[in-house]
């Protein structure tokens, strides 16, 4: 298979221990390694009634849980649901499900960028997909947004191979992965512009012959997208547009939008930066100076590389070159026209100016040479494009972007991370072949080789640890368990402070043990959740206010309160007869 992609023994021995190294820091301890709360209790328990009641769901989850007034796509539960049921309703089956496609971004990316900018370029993409913050915390739990950067990946690959190989069938992947980033978050449809674009760019330079076969396909991939939206589509159409009024007349809380340039110059940041620092989720204060020199240096390459490295120097991508072995004819021809031509310019100009001359001569003969070439420059524009695309629409688009909150909105701009990346690999690769000091070829690699080091250190001190801050799954398995053993078989009901959010956290691994959950009202054991860190006063007055507050809340008697996780505090009651 190695050898059919044309990827020789060297490059296979570089990538090997990539894909190990990817392999082990999204499986390593995976079940403590993600977040487990309130989404992530919703998520599951919505993807395993799914399985239980075998009614495929048609709305994903709310785009906004303290107001719920419109729904991401269900694409993420039905993908979700065989590993559900593989895993008898157990999250670690589903976390293991999104490694594994977190983990197959990484060597969609390696091929992309190897690709548009060689084998340098892929690598460099590759390695840093490997130890991304982004892509590996990703990898790593259960929430919808989780699928935006694979949906992403596919989706430029797809468009990228249809394009190259001029086989217009790639353009249902493209389609495919377009759906899949949309659906796995709402903002994810940004990417339907650039990826329209590109099909039409690429209808318009086809040859006439092939236009009717790029539509064909180009509609079948259409096709393929509106089905995945077909069951929130027929609901819409029955129901009177819920969704649509829900969305137009939503309206973010917080403070108004700064003007156009702010906007775009924190927005710009923290797309650019995010993949690799992890900011402004991580270091908040601190990284910003790593953030802006991140960025700055994405934004630099790539101006680089679009409009310089080509017209002034233009090479054979490392990753594109001919296999070595005998000369062929018409290049030894073209090697005796070239001495030919060398041996007369000498006598009139010298032999150092013939032979730069002859050079660019031969090399412009080359047409293998020039189809390289051109062909990384609109690899170069396609990913540039995207992401300045992507990046302007959200900006500017998005308030929140320009914003910096203490709830995290990073999965607004996550549609960006793969194409960050593949930027950046695609930057090293340009650095490798670079010549900057007298033209030795020596200064490029150590240039690259600096700068993807640098990369590679930000991320990996940036990773998510190998344990959750709560303690992850298992925790609330212990938690669960503590809760099941203060029931003694009764009912149980769960109540959560602060009232606008959800108890799923706990709720569900008591339910999925098959303890009957009822309203709190009727429970014979009643489990308060306080969140400490959004209502001061759990364990104390607050708890006592909604106790007296509470239907016979007199009757309720505290048997065991405990912290589950950080600023999570369980109090378990039974109702006195």
């Amino acid at each position: 298979m190695v050898a059919r992609l044309g990827v020789d023994a060297r490059e296979w021995a570089c990538l090997s221990p990539i894909l190990l190294l990817a392999a082990a820091d999204r499986f390593v301890n995976l079940p403590a390694r993600g977040l487990w709360d309130t989404d992530q209790g919703i998520e599951t328990g919505a993807i395993w009634n799914a399985v239980v009641t075998r009614d495929l769901p048609v709305y994903g989850s709310p785009a906004f849980t303290t107001g719920g007034t419109f729904h991401h796509g269900a694409l993420f539960y039905d993908l979700m649901m065989p590993f559900a049921w593989l895993g008898n309703g157990n999250p670690v089956a589903i976390v293991t499900a999104i490694a594994l496609f977190g983990f197959i971004v990484v060597p969609v990316v390696w091929w992309t960028a190897r690709s548009i900018g060689g084998t340098a370029a892929g690598l460099a993409a590759a390695l840093l997909a490997a130890v991304s913050p982004s892509l590996v915390d990703y990898s790593t739990f259960i929430w919808n947004p989780v699928l935006t950067e694979i949906g992403a990946a596919l989706a430029c690959l797809g468009a990228w191979q249809a394009w190259t190989t001029r086989q217009p069938r790639w353009w249902v992947l493209a389609a495919a992965g377009t759906a899949l980033t949309s659906q796995s978050h709402l903002t994810g449809l940004v990417l339907v512009i650039p990826m329209t674009l590109f099909f039409l760019i690429t209808v318009r330079r086809g040859p006439t012959q092939e236009r009717h076969r790029l539509w064909k396909w180009g509609l079948i991939g259409v096709g393929f997208f509106v089905l995945t939206w077909l069951p929130l589509i027929v609901s819409e159409l029955v129901h009177n547009f819920p969704e649509m009024r829900g969305i137009l007349s939503f309206q973010q809380p917080g403070p108004t939008a700064a003007d156009p340039l702010t906007r775009l110059f924190v927005g710009g940041i923290r797309i650019l930066a995010y993949p690799m620092t992890y900011w402004p989720l991580r270091d908040l204060q601190s990284g910003i100076s790593v953030a802006l020199v991140v960025a700055t240096a994405v934004l630099a390459g790539m101006i680089w590389r679009v409009t310089g490295s080509l017209t002034s120097r233009q090479e054979r991508p490392s990753g594109q070159e001919r296999p070595s072995g005998r000369e062929r004819p018409e290049q030894r021809t073209k090697r005796g026209r070239f001495k030919t031509a060398s041996a007369e310019a000498a006598a009139t100009s010298g032999v150092e100016a013939a032979s730069s001359k002859a050079a660019v001569s031969e090399f412009a003969a080359d047409p293998e040479t020039d189809a390289a070439v051109q062909r990384e420059r609109d690899g170069l524009r396609f990913v540039g494009g995207t992401l300045l695309l992507i990046s302007l629409v959200l900006s500017l688009g998005l308030k929140e972007i320009s914003q910096i909150r203490d709830i995290t909105q990073e999965q607004y701009h996550t549609v960006a991370d793969v194409f960050v990346i593949v930027s950046l690999g695609l930057v090293i690769g340009g650095l490798w072949r670079a010549k900057p000091l007298r033209g030795r070829a020596w200064s490029g690699h150590a240039l690259s080789a600096l700068a993807l080091g640098s990369l590679v250190a930000v991320g990996l001190s940036h990773l998510p640890p190998l344990t959750a801050q709560d303690g992850g799954w298992p925790a609330a398995q212990a938690a669960a368990a503590r809760i099941e053993t203060s029931a003694a078989g009764s009912d149980v009901g769960f109540v959560n402070l602060p009232f606008f959010k959800q108890a799923d956290a706990y709720s569900y691994p008591v339910k999925l043990d098959g303890v009957n959950l009822v309203a709190s009202d009727e429970a014979a054991t009643v489990v308060l959740l306080c969140d400490s860190g959004w209502y001061p006063g759990c364990g104390g007055p607050a708890e006592e206010l909604w106790r007296l507050g509470a239907a016979n809340g007199a009757t309720l008697r505290l048997v065991d309160r405990f912290e589950a996780a950080p600023q999570r505090v369980l109090s378990v009651y039974r109702r006195l007869p």
